[in-house]
């Protein structure tokens, strides 16, 4: 343990150091963000646009093959289908990315999920020449699954490799990557690229290029020194990777420390049913799935989906409404990129309340709006408007904190399982809305927006009275003030 009292007999406090942003720290985060965090928002945002010419070859592949001919009504659950069985492979991948992240590590959790992008994509791209409507299903499922993994794991890793005060920025990195990947596919799937009828399968999988370039400097990428430490055991060569995460061996007493106390409290990790049972994990617990689940119930996935068909119901153009959904994705992109500034300058419970307010109002703006603009034409820019200030409002704290705000609750033992079932639940919650919004939306008209609405301002009233400030505060102290249930004084 020489590095160990190396660093406890160092002179210089570490409050007084500030922490470096190493190039092992950087391009462990950006590779993992653009090597996995983009192919996954990439699968999310790639069927959008070119929806039309995909749904034309189903329905002509099937009558190919098999003869069947597709009612408009079966065309639109096959369609459905297509687009939600990603998210069923979400919550699959999601239910074992807590095992898989403490059994191969972190680092390990993301190249098994690139396994499956890659095989995924190529599923992708021979799908249409093979005229197989059953292996684009198959690969949404298998994308999906590992996009599931990725969601857990990456904001878990980017959490364990930053210091204290770089939590917060590192944090939001998942959110930016998936962010990043929608407009890269509203992009390229632009009629005037792979958009078309002959290339479509392309654009499904173009992801690869970008997995080709951040995968190979994957041995470069650090491993999670709490994984190593806690988990592992591996207490050298924990130490070693934080001194080449931080570039010094100078000020790391806190850390180690930090660690140390983790490790000799809890020096396994806890398994799904001993949380559960745990009163203390009640109220992180219910934060955590209620943010995950929140974040998609609150309209943002009607959004992403089904863009294009919302902004033609509103008497557009097709081209118009493919260049608005275009548009929306930057506004989500740029606003998204504002998330690591907003992350370490203001509290997270200022951030989500003002987000919260602001998301249910706009909704509840859009809904009535719409109903509104069939009577009132100009109301129809009013209702893009409010599309564009609720991606705007959603990017503040909603989009990006319940991807990080587990690893700001949970401690180590119980961190990745925690995740593994808050992610269980956004995955699940993005199906319904991906698979039933058509529906619903046919059925309520403008109202299930107002529904979209009201989850939140329930996510407003959890934040205000339940929610504790985590910022630039170690996780056992956030933890204590959750400890008692719905009883903790968290203010």
């Amino acid at each position: 343990m020489e590095n160990s009292r190396e660093l406890t007999t160092s002179q210089q406090p570490s409050s007084k150091i500030k922490p470096q942003w190493t190039h092992r720290l950087v391009w462990s985060t950006l590779g993992s963000l653009f090597g996995a965090a983009l192919p996954c928002g990439y699968c999310m945002g790639v069927i959008n646009s070119p929806a039309v010419h995909m749904r034309s070859w189903c329905e002509s592949s099937l009558f190919k093959n098999y003869g069947i001919g597709l009612t408009p009504a079966a065309l639109d659950t096959l369609w459905a289908l297509i687009v939600s069985i990603y998210l069923i492979g979400g919550v699959l991948g999601s239910a074992c990315a807590g095992w898989a992240a403490n059994r191969f590590g972190r680092r390990g959790c993301i190249l098994l999920s690139g396994s499956l992008l890659c095989l995924a994509g190529v599923g992708f791209l021979t799908c249409r020449f093979l005229e197989s409507v059953e292996l684009l299903l198959i690969s949404r499922l298998v994308v999906g699954f590992g996009a599931g993994l990725i969601s857990t794991c990456l904001p878990l890793y980017h959490s364990e490799i930053a210091a204290l005060p770089q939590r917060g920025t590192l944090g939001v990195g998942c959110s930016v990557g998936f962010s990043v990947g929608m407009v890269v596919a509203q992009i390229l799937t632009l009629d005037s690229v792979f958009g078309g009828e002959q290339h479509w399968h392309i654009a499904l999988g173009f992801y690869l290029v970008f997995m080709a370039i951040c995968y190979a400097a994957f041995p470069y990428y650090a491993e999670s020194p709490k994984w190593l430490y806690i988990v592992k055991q591996r207490r050298e060569e924990a130490i070693h990777t934080l001194i080449r995460l931080r570039g010094t061996n100078l000020g790391l007493e806190q850390e180690i420390l930090a660690m140390e106390q983790e490790s000799d409290t809890k020096c396994r990790t806890r398994g799904l049913v001993e949380v559960l049972r745990d009163p203390k994990m009640m109220l992180p617990l219910v934060l955590l799935c209620a943010y995950q689940g929140g974040q998609q119930l609150s309209g943002c996935s009607s959004i992403y989906y089904y863009s294009v068909s919302i902004f033609k119901g509103s008497g557009l153009s097709p081209r118009t409404a493919e260049l608005l959904n275009l548009a929306a994705g930057n506004v989500n992109l740029v606003t998204s990129l504002l998330g690591p500034l907003l992350m370490a300058k203001f509290n997270r419970r200022t951030l989500m309340l003002l987000s919260t307010c602001f998301c249910g109002l706009l909704m509840f703006a859009f809904g009535c709006l719409v109903e509104h603009s069939v009577l009132i034409p100009w109301l129809s820019f009013a209702s893009i408007a409010s599309v564009f200030l609720y991606l705007f409002a959603f990017q503040l704290a909603l989009g990006p904190m319940p991807s990080f705000i587990g690893a700001e609750l949970f401690e180590v033992p119980s961190r990745s399982v925690a995740l593994s079932m808050g992610n269980q639940v956004g995955w699940g919650c993005n199906f319904l809305v991906g698979f039933l919004f058509p529906t619903m939306h046919s059925i309520l008209g403008f109202w299930i927006f107002i529904v979209f609405s009201m989850f939140s301002c329930l996510l407003y009233l959890l934040t205000k009275f339940y929610l504790p400030e985590t910022r630039n505060r170690e996780v056992s102290l956030v933890a204590e003030l959750v400890s008692r249930g719905f009883r903790s004084k968290v203010l």
